[in-house]
C-alpha cells in the first residue's frame, strides 16, 4: 500500500519550515556534515557526497509532483559573438552558445510541485552545487560578487562541488527528462536550458539554433517559460522575477541570487499566474518556446534519439571533463570585452 506524501501549498507555506539561521546538512554519515547555503528548510543543498541520496528522494516523488520549476546560477556573460547576423534571434543564440560553451554552471535548483501548486512537505527544493574554482574557471567578476552577496562561498564549491558528468548520469535515469508527463517551468529560461542541455549531452551547444532546439524539445517535451507567458497577459514581460513576485504579492523563501530560492519563487509565480490570469490552464501554444529565441522553429527529434546522444556521450570517462576553461566552445568566433558584458543571469 502506497502512502501519498504530505503536501504543503505554496500559497500558504508552513512557517515552521522556514529558518533564517545558518544551517548545516547532515548526510547518512553523522560525521560527514556538508555546508548549507540556503536559509530555508524547504531547500536542500546537494553536494557530491549526498547527490545520489537526494536523487533517490526526487525519483520517489516525481509521480505525485510532475511539475518542475528550475533555475540556474552561472558565472555571468564574458563574451559576445563576432560577425554579421541576419536576425536578433541569431545574435542572441550565438551569444548564448559561446558563453554556455565557455563557462561552467555554478548552481541548479529544482522545485517539485503537483497540479494544485502544492509541494512535498519538509523539503520542496533541491539546490545542486557544482564544482567551481575561482582559480581555474572563467567568470565575470561582477557576477561573482553578486553571488557572494547572496551567500555563495566558493570555497565550498571547490571542496564539495558536484561533477557535472555524475549529475548528468543521475538526471538521465531519474525520469525528469525525455518524459512528456514532466512539465518544466522556468523564468527567462534560455540560459537555464542551455546549460542543462550542455550538461545532459556532455557536449557543446551546436552551431545552429535549430539544431539546439531539436535537442532541447526532445529532452524537455513540456516546458513553459514564464517570461514568454507574460507576453499574452496584461503583466509586463520586461520585468524580472523579483518584480513579478512583488506584483503578484508573493513571498520569497531563502536567499535571492541562489538557484534554490529562485526556482521556488518561480514555481510560486507560475501557479499564481495560472490561477489568477489563465483560468487554471496553460496555453498549449506556449509549450517549448524560450523567450528570446526563434519562435517558429520546432523540433522533429524523438526522445529516443536524444537519449542515445546523452547516453553515448556519458559513457566517456568522467575524468575527461571539459578541458581548458578557455577551450571547447564549438568554434564560435567570440570577442572578450575588456569590460565584460552585463553579467546578470537575465532574471
Amino acid at each position: 500500500m502506497s502512502v501519498k506524501p504530505n503536501t504543503t501549498s505554496i500559497f500558504g507555506v508552513n512557517k515552521s519550515l522556514v529558518n533564517t539561521s545558518s544551517l548545516w546538512l547532515s548526510t547518512t554519515n553523522p560525521e560527514n556534515r556538508l555546508p548549507s547555503l540556503s536559509k530555508s528548510r524547504m531547500i536542500k543543498d546537494v553536494w557530491a557526497d549526498n547527490l545520489e541520496e537526494e536523487f533517490a528522494v526526487i525519483r520517489s516523488l516525481i509521480k505525485d509532483y510532475p511539475f518542475v520549476s528550475m533555475d540556474t546560477e552561472f558565472p555571468g556573460v564574458v563574451a559576445k559573438p563576432v560577425g554579421s547576423f541576419k536576425t536578433t534571434h541569431e545574435f542572441y543564440y550565438q551569444t548564448l552558445r559561446c558563453n554556455v560553451n565557455l563557462l561552467k554552471i555554478i548552481q541548479l535548483g529544482i522545485t517539485l510541485l503537483n497540479s494544485k501548486g502544492e509541494v512535498p512537505e519538509h523539503c520542496s527544493t533541491w539546490q545542486f552545487n557544482f564544482r567551481f574554482s575561482l582559480n581555474e574557471d572563467v567568470y565575470a567578476q561582477d557576477s561573482i560578487e553578486l553571488l557572494r552577496q547572496g551567500g555563495i562561498n566558493f570555497d565550498y564549491f571547490t571542496a564539495y562541488g558536484i561533477e557535472v558528468t555524475h549529475f548528468a548520469e543521475l538526471l538521465i535515469s531519474s525520469g525528469l527528462i525525455l518524459n512528456p508527463d514532466i512539465r518544466w517551468i522556468a523564468f527567462h529560461a534560455v540560459y537555464d536550458f542551455g546549460y542543462l542541455t550542455k550538461i545532459v549531452c556532455n557536449k557543446d551547444l551546436p552551431e545552429k539554433e535549430e539544431d539546439f532546439l531539436q535537442i532541447f524539445h526532445a529532452l524537455f517535451p513540456s516546458v513553459f517559460d514564464i517570461k514568454y507567458l507574460l507576453r499574452s497577459m496584461e503583466l509586463s514581460h520586461s520585468i524580472g522575477l523579483d518584480s513579478l513576485a512583488e506584483t503578484l504579492k508573493l513571498r520569497r523563501f531563502g536567499t535571492t541570487h541562489q538557484a534554490g530560492s529562485d526556482c521556488l519563487l518561480t514555481g510560486h509565480c507560475y501557479f499564481k499566474i495560472l490561477r489568477d490570469n489563465l483560468g487554471g490552464v496553460t496555453p498549449n501554444a506556449s509549450n517549448g518556446i524560450l523567450y528570446g529565441l526563434s519562435e517558429d522553429v520546432m523540433s522533429s527529434a524523438t526522445p529516443s534519439s536524444a537519449q542515445a546522444v546523452a547516453q553515448v556521450n556519458h559513457t566517456e570517462s568522467s575524468q575527461q571533463g571539459y578541458g581548458s576553461p578557455m577551450m571547447g566552445y564549438g568554434g564560435t568566433n567570440a570577442a572578450f570585452p575588456s569590460s565584460p558584458l552585463p553579467a546578470n543571469n537575465f532574471k
